[in-house]
């Protein structure tokens, strides 16, 4: 990829909120990371608490997989993503979404309404198979990750954003093709109403500048000077900062606090 491509392709993300790139991964490619998120799904030790009907996710995949840490550290991706990331980053987070036939809406919101971050990062959603109108694809507001965090109101294990900043498009996809977008970007899938499944895998990049304050460590780092350098640390530059511990204390102190009454109902209980 040309110098000039790069920067065509940093201008789009900057201005549209995200950038598609077809045919990233081959087809081959896609039958072995499928395969492997499947015999993973399958360890998993409880349900996760996004899945509603039909829409089944599997989470904190990579953190299960030597193959899949491989997968979304190799070069090709840390090559595309130092443009957006900075030449240093983590992944905080992934989950692979599977849409069964009759599976309803994902509703429209935005990735940081889920994490609570502060700080923009970048999802990589990968398409393990064909996504269209018809079996529940993706849908982005172009431009609203401009925004900020919108307001979100909870919908029984969901979050909902009603605001409409942009104007909304469909992503079609097939398999292997990938699209990189802002966790700010306003974005949902409609139901699955053809009679396949329709699968995508999300990964979550952070610059190590960046601190997740209810991620335990080790943190997965992927690339180091904008090269491959996956590994686990205990620490990072990010979380390591006062400055980020400080930004997100009363988040932290709000969380510990939910824990402790957990454990009181859970005493009680025993009582």
């Amino acid at each position: 990829m040309a110098l000039q491509e790069n920067q065509h392709l940093i201008a789009e993300f900057a201005t549209q909120g995200y950038i598609l790139c077809r045919k990233f991964f081959s087809e081959s490619e896609i039958v072995e990371l499928r395969d492997e998120i499947t015999r993973v799904g399958r360890s998993l030790a409880k349900a996760d608490y996004l899945n509603k009907d039909k829409m089944i996710f599997y989470s904190n995949v990579f953190l299960k997989s030597e193959y899949v840490q491989s997968f979304i550290s190799q070069k090709k991706v840390v090559e595309l993503l130092r443009q957006f990331t900075g030449p240093d980053f983590w992944v905080r987070w992934d989950q692979c979404v599977v849409k069964g036939p009759g599976a309803p809406v994902f509703p429209w919101h935005q990735d940081n309404a889920y994490s609570r971050l502060r700080d923009t990062h970048c999802q990589l959603w990968i398409g393990l198979t064909a996504m269209d109108e018809k079996n529940g694809g993706l849908w982005l507001q172009p431009g609203s990750h401009k925004s900020g965090l919108l307001p979100h109101r909870r919908v029984a294990n969901h979050l909902e954003c009603k605001s409409k900043p942009g104007k909304e498009v469909l992503i079609s996809t097939e398999k292997g093709d990938i699209v990189l977008f802002s966790s700010f970007m306003l974005h949902y899938t409609g139901p699955n109403e053809s009679s396949a499944e329709r699968g995508a895998y999300v990964v979550e990049y952070l610059s190590l500048d960046y601190y997740d304050p209810l991620i335990t460590p080790p943190y997965f780092i992927v690339a180091e000077g904008g090269m491959p350098a996956p590994r686990f640390a205990r620490s990072h530059r990010g979380s390591a900062s006062f400055k980020n511990r400080m930004k997100y204390l009363p988040l932290q102190t709000k969380e510990r606090c939910k824990d402790l009454m957990r454990g009181l109902v859970v005493q009680r209980s025993y009582d």
